[in-house]
């Protein structure tokens, strides 16, 4: 009987050995690769590192599916939700798996680390009330007091993560000064030092951090502290030691992963320094280094900054504001870099309207603003003063042409006047009577000089040297005045015209569609009903036919696509659509129907028509005398080359070139040609496939009934 038991005792301890080293041994080898390949730029587990966490999920599985009674079952149960976890999809499952633990091994020293991942667990799954009840309640628990530390860790990056300083303090200090000697006490050491960073302490958190260098932290902290440092002087606008310590800092650094974050604080203090060359140069490397990332984001708000503030190369600057969503649409910078985008526009707009960026790409900047506003911030009323100073802005270019019509009209009084003043030069005047014309000049410019302070003019617009009265002799000087003047004039008319064209941007395009924006805020989110009817009133009054008016027609009707088109363009495309219809089977009905449209010069289809007139009266009808007129209309519309270039192949504004159809109708043939042909090889393909299936069914099941085939050749 004795032997019985002791062979049941070796057999039970073998089992559970081969549980622990060729299943849970494996799977806490993957836990702890899958934890030391770290996180990438965004804060995630990397995609190797899933893998690893899988694995142990797996293993993990076998222990609790086939060892139950194994005592390493509590642990795979815990190990395995800890990889749910740190997945991060799966925090149902790692409550109901350590809920699971808690439930079958009620008296395991896992419990208290099972409840502190619930927590976690409940908090990522935005369950916060739930989180903060359970980490209340296990600092009461004494039976949990060695894992207190912990839940006091816990707690604190919690309320660090909500930016409420003082409870974060709290804690930390409570970790630090109850719990010297516990693991914890080192990271609560240095979260201290950063939530002072975060709360704009800078120089606060500078001395705990400097504290912590002195103590016996791990090589790591020092590290991760010596980073704060230096972003802390940065911060504190002493850019010199940010420089210097981050400098210094990346000879020292020894992870690859921390490089670019500390040249990104090296970078911003040399470009505050003016080093801009190298600020740009690293912030460009950074850029490349880290594409698609939170870090890249940075790195180009930073460059758009250093366009912006240092270089003002305003429309540079825009273009690298407008990477940042690109790179990382949760960039802790995504909301300055717009606004920084909005003003760099405003800029160029008042201040340089001549720029290649055109009004439209200014504009669109102002728009992402307010959308920004609406879908990121929840703040629909400020999207509301961006959409109005959109719609005043008409008329900010209105009072912009009438000054610088005074302006233009100032300058033709000067010109004209030094006109007549050359014209005076061309006289030989003799040597008794000379000083009396000079003096006669000089009046005459002296009232010029009164004519141009009453209008305003400023000296640095005009750039106008005052003549003087000792060389006004000279026609070289009444020649430069007129050049610099003739060159003052030609750029106030290309600012009026430039000014001109953005106005009739305006109406057409910015404020309806402002107003159609502002108008479905009030609907949907703000639910004014008196706004909505005042802004759609608005719409029909001042835009009675513009697209965006019969858009904000068909939304208030409940429509739920809006097409963004006038009425009289959707009535000419119908009008349009209906005559081609008849092309083929009713030429003469098609012809009767384009006439009207090729008559109305203002037809969005007019020379779409003209050209369809043309091309039924040759080709179909076989009528070149009356297709002729219309032919010859589109080959002087000069702007259309699509169909100008259709009727060049059988049509040189004099003879026609002998062809039975257009090449383009050719193609189009051809290409269905060419589609019913891989139709037919498909069918056959699918045939052959079929056959091929059906004789293979037909060979398995000859296969299968051997009996009903005779081995004798010829035999039944």
């Amino acid at each position: 009987m004795k032997i019985k038991i002791f062979t049941l005792l070796i057999l039970l301890l073998t089992i559970s050995g081969c549980v622990y080293y060729n299943t849970f041994f494996n799977a806490e080898t993957y836990f702890k690769e899958a934890q030391n390949m770290g996180l990438d730029d965004e804060g995630r587990p990397k995609s190797n590192a899933i893998k690893k966490y899988q694995q142990v999920i797996k293993k993990c599985g076998i222990v609790i599916e086939y060892y139950k009674g194994s005592k390493y079952a509590d642990d795979a149960l815990l190990l395995m939700a800890k990889s749910f976890f740190y997945i991060g999809r799966n925090y149902t499952q790692t409550i109901s798996t350590l809920e699971d633990l808690i439930k079958f091994y009620p008296e395991s020293e896992l419990v208290p680390e099972a409840t502190l991942y619930i927590a976690r667990a409940k908090y990522e799954f935005k369950q916060e009330e739930e989180s903060y009840d359970l980490l209340y309640k296990f600092l009461l628990n004494n039976n949990f007091k060695d894992y207190h530390p912990k839940a006091l860790q816990i707690l604190a990056n919690y309320k660090l993560l909500e930016n409420d300083y003082v409870q974060t303090e709290y804690y930390l200090n409570k970790l630090i000064e109850e719990y010297p000697d516990s693991d914890e006490y080192e990271e609560a050491f240095f979260l201290l030092g950063k939530s002072q960073n975060e709360a704009g302490a800078y120089d606060k958190s500078n001395e705990i951090f400097f504290k912590l260098l002195k103590s016996k932290v791990s090589r790591k902290t020092k590290f991760d502290a010596r980073y704060f440092i230096a972003l802390n002087y940065l911060l504190l606008k002493e850019y010199q030691q940010a420089a210097d310590y981050s400098t210094k800092l990346l000879k020292d650094e020894y992870r690859d992963n921390k490089i670019s974050t500390i040249r990104l604080i090296q970078a911003r203090s040399l470009a505050e320094l003016d080093n801009i060359d190298d600020a740009i140069a690293l912030l460009e490397t950074i850029t490349e280094d880290h594409k698609k990332s939170s870090l890249s984001a940075s790195a180009f708000y930073f460059l758009g900054d250093i366009y912006f503030h240092k270089l003002k190369e305003y429309s540079t600057a825009i273009e690298f504001y407008n990477k940042v969503k690109i790179e990382d649409k949760n960039s802790e910078y995504l909301e300055k870099s717009i606004s920084q985008s909005v003003i760099a526009s405003q800029i160029i707009q008042y201040y340089n309207p001549t720029s290649k960026i055109s009004a439209k790409e200014l504009i669109d900047q102002q728009f992402k603003l307010a959308e920004f506003y609406i879908e990121y911030l929840e703040m629909p009323d400020s999207a509301l003063i961006v959409y109005d100073d959109i719609i005043h802005q008409e008329n900010r270019f209105k009072t912009s042409i009438d000054t610088l019509q005074i302006q233009l009209d100032s300058l033709i009084v000067i010109i004209d006047s030094l006109e007549i003043a050359d014209s005076l030069m061309q006289v030989t005047i003799s040597d008794s009577f000379k000083t009396d014309e000079i003096d006669t000049l000089q009046v005459q410019l002296d009232s010029l000089i009164v004519i141009i302070d009453s209008v305003g003019i400023v000296d640095s617009l005009l750039h106008i040297t005052e003549l003087d009265s000792a060389n006004i002799n000279e026609k070289e000087d009444i020649k430069i005045q007129k050049t610099n003047l003739q060159a003052e004039y030609n750029s106030i008319k290309l600012l009026i015209e430039n000014a001109e064209r953005n106005i009739l941007l305006y109406q057409k395009e910015f404020v309806p569609f402002a107003k159609l924006t502002k108008l479905w805020l009030h609907k949907k989110v703000l639910v004014d009903s008196i706004e909505v009817d005042k802004i759609y009133n608005e719409l029909l009054t001042d835009y009675p036919d513009n697209k965006y008016t019969y858009a904000a027609e068909q939304f208030l009707a409940g429509n739920d696509s809006i097409v963004i088109a006038t009425r009289k363009y959707i009535n000419e495309t119908a009008q349009y659509s209906n005559a081609v219809d008849h092309f083929e089977v009713q030429p003469e009905k098609a012809i009767e129907s384009l006439i009207p449209i090729a008559n109305d010069t203002q037809n969005e289809y007019h020379y779409k028509a003209l050209y369809g007139l043309g091309y039924i009266n040759y080709f179909l009808l076989s009528d070149s005398l009356s297709a002729k007129p219309y032919l010859d209309s589109v080959i002087a519309y000069t702007e259309n080359s699509e169909f100008k270039n259709e009727v060049s192949k059988f049509y040189d504004g004099v003879n026609f070139i002998k062809i039975s159809r257009l090449p383009f109708i050719e193609q189009m043939i051809q290409i269905e040609l060419e589609k019913v042909k891989v139709l037919q090889e498909e069918d056959e393909e699918e045939e052959n496939l079929e056959i091929k299936q059906i004789s293979e069914e037909l060979t398995e099941e000859i296969k299968e009934e051997p009996e009903n085939i005779s081995p004798v050749k010829g035999k039944e």
